[in-house]
């Protein structure tokens, strides 16, 4: 199945449409395992179901390219919290979110990965939600931010948290303020990180996969190597994909730890 001509060296964040791969899902659904495809069946919705085939479509198709096995015979496991593995290959991380219509796999040698994707839809965004779950500084550069660009800075913030906290490992089990960044031009400066991830390096960052698609993606690893972006299309090809990115940042421990000691001298971050 070596046919895709995927960089195997390099972080690869690699998307799809469901409407563009809607001639392969059966194919995608016969990869499938019994409880896989029992999941789909259960699915009351034709457009929930469409959108989940072609998300194992991507995830398939990808890990059997670059594992060099029949995407049929890939076996996944998952972690206390729920997070996938590839069962016997370690060394071959990954991450799959899913949203009405759209799904992305973020894939690495090594690193934690974590991703998410969101339309961007006027009016979506919740002041409430933004109130209760996001930091005290997201929440003031948010409501400073005009009322046209309200619903895409939401987004930001959401994705990113999501995809750092998945890259944790436990997800969802922390709240959504335990990693908290403000937006400065296209660099992500982190306020907060998960404890669990105090003593790691990571990196993270952002990019519209499309007009109304804004994606964040975040690798546990000491290394700022941008993922790459691919697009799979209907025949199971995948091409190299344009985005915006919107920005990246990073988090280094003993950088942290200088902010935090000349925040307790009053001492001005551009001073060192």
């Amino acid at each position: 199945m070596k046919n895709l001509h995927l960089p195997e060296d390099a972080p690869l964040l690699v998307w799809v449409r469901t409407a563009d791969v809607a001639t392969a899902l059966p194919i995608a659904e016969g990869w499938l395992t019994v409880a896989e495809r029992e999941r789909a069946r259960r699915f009351v919705f034709d457009g929930d179901r469409a959108d989940f085939l072609a998300s194992r479509f991507l995830l398939r198709r990808v890990l059997a390219e670059l594992a060099d096995t029949p995407p049929e015979h890939l076996a996944f496991e998952t972690n206390r919290w729920g997070k996938p593995a590839l069962c016997g290959r370690p060394d071959l991380t990954f991450n799959l979110s899913h949203c009405r219509g759209s799904a992305v796999l973020l894939t690495g040698a090594g690193a934690a990965a974590g991703v998410d994707i969101e339309p961007v839809q006027p009016g979506r965004a919740d002041p409430l939600v933004a109130q209760r779950l996001f930091h005290r500084a997201e929440q003031i550069q948010l409501l400073a931010s005009p009322r046209s660009g309200y619903d895409r800075l939401f987004l930001r913030f959401w994705t990113l948290k999501e995809a750092v906290l998945k890259a944790e490992g436990s997800g969802l089990a922390l709240p959504l303020d335990a990693f908290a960044a403000l937006f400065d031009g296209d660099t992500i400066v982190p306020l907060t990180v998960p404890a669990t991830m105090a003593a790691r390096p990571f990196a993270f960052g952002q990019a519209e996969l499309a007009p109304d698609l804004v994606c964040a993606w975040a690798r546990v690893s000491g290394d700022l190597q941008l993922p790459t972006t691919w697009q799979l299309g209907a025949s199971g090809a995948v091409q190299p994909a344009p985005q915006v990115r919107l920005g990246m940042g990073s988090y280094r421990p003993r950088a942290a730890a200088i902010r935090m000691e000349k925040a307790e001298r009053n001492v001005p971050a551009h001073a060192a």
